[in-house]
């Protein structure tokens, strides 16, 4: 049974009556508070209840918080009945380039920081945890890839004056991560990632941080990584397996395989008449190769336990170096795709996260990936069921 609600917020009477399941519910002091923190674990781990990194446990990604977004904002009613509902932790993006000088007036840099500093403040007095993502675009990344020492330079400039701007910011409320999919080699990326975890330990003593692997910090890149040495470390990964089913639809790529195909299944395997049609669409257009791919991808079949399986490397790898890990990033786009075949594939990553003592964070808040429909500002109560089932 989906739970549901309503909170102060100004939504138009023709979208309630679209909506009458979420309209009339129960108010938000009605709604029984999750503890922070993994139940159960094999091993003890900080992200267990009444551990020090219990709040990152469950948490979503909040794009829309930066200034230069122009989407919708949510309103403190519904941030607060999200962290009634049991989320913990809210991820922030922020743009890198923002806070270097290569990139950057020293206006832009300090209109930036006080923007940053007000959303921290406002968002720890909602109850939650924040990570601060070190979230680059193209111009930084290609700096970083091209020439990484002046790129690890300009990085660490950028963490020097968020540094000094969270002098006054809990330590216990507000984490570092130190760079969101890093883009040059892991061997170049893992150097530089000790080298600015070991300042930042010396120049914000106490102060957590996150830190994932390059290439795209999928599992495999964390799981044949080396701990780092360190104070107050946290793991990242992010998931997105298959990618024909979660990027499918994709429209910033116009033209590719992926913004070709929609309606693929989950679970399903290559025998899936969903998937066979959209094979045979590539193939009307001429994308054998793509058509090719697509099959091969799910040769093995995609279900909750393979994703388990997958979250499992890294879970050993946690339990074995005794190093906490969050799934930081995970999501389907909902351009065209089945809803309900998009939740499956929610909760099994879920699931999979939280059995094997991982902690997760939704991508995204209310655009491709949304958990939150921007028209009527109510989370989507499917995706609720999804990540957040009733205990």
């Amino acid at each position: 049974m989906l739970r549901v609600f309503t909170y102060a917020a100004v939504v138009s009477i023709p979208l309630l009556i679209e909506c009458p399941v979420l309209a009339f519910a129960q108010e938000p002091s009605a709604i029984k508070t999750i503890e922070p923190g993994l139940k159960t674990c094999e091993y003890s781990s900080t992200l267990m209840q009444k551990g020090p990194d219990a709040m990152l446990a469950r948490g979503f990604n909040l794009p829309n918080w930066d200034p230069d977004y122009k989407g919708f904002k949510p309103d403190d009613g519904l941030l607060k009945v999200l962290r009634q509902l049991g989320f913990t932790h809210i991820r922030l993006p922020v743009r890198a380039e923002h806070f270097m000088a290569r990139f950057s007036s020293s206006q832009q840099i300090s209109s930036y920081l006080e923007a940053l500093g007000k959303t921290v403040h406002r968002l720890e007095g909602l109850g939650y945890v924040i990570s601060i993502d070190m979230h680059p675009s193209r111009p930084f990344q290609s700096l970083h890839k091209d020439i990484p020492d002046e790129g690890y330079n300009s990085l660490e400039e950028a963490w020097d004056r968020i540094a000094q701007k969270a002098k006054g910011w809990s330590r216990k409320s507000v984490y570092f991560e130190l760079l969101n999919e890093p883009v040059p080699p892991q061997s170049v990326w893992w150097a530089q990632a000790q080298k600015l975890a070991t300042h930042l330990n010396k120049t914000d003593p106490g102060r957590r941080l996150i830190v994932g692997p390059a290439v795209f910090q999928r599992v495999e890149a964390l799981a044949n990584a080396e701990p780092l040495k360190g104070e107050g470390l946290v793991y990242a990964i992010h998931y997105y397996d298959p990618m024909a089913f979660t990027h499918q639809g994709m429209s910033w790529m116009p033209g590719s395989s992926l913004a070709i195909i929609g309606h693929m299944p989950f679970p399903g395997d290559a025998t899936s008449e969903a998937l066979l049609k959209q094979v045979a669409k590539l193939k009307s257009l001429g994308k054998d190769e793509a058509a090719k791919g697509i099959l091969e991808s799910y040769r093995q079949g995609w279900n909750a336990e393979r994703i388990a399986t997958a979250l499992g490397a890294v879970g050993a790898w946690s339990q074995r170096n005794k190093a906490p890990v969050i799934v930081n990033e995970f999501g389907a786009l909902t351009f065209d795709v089945d809803p309900h075949d998009r939740v499956n594939w929610l909760r099994a990553v879920r699931q999979g996260a939280e059995s094997n003592c991982l902690g997760w964070t939704h991508w995204d808040f209310s655009d491709g990936f949304k958990m939150v429909d921007p028209r009527t500002t109510l989370p989507d109560p499917l995706v609720l069921d999804a990540l957040l089932p009733e205990q």
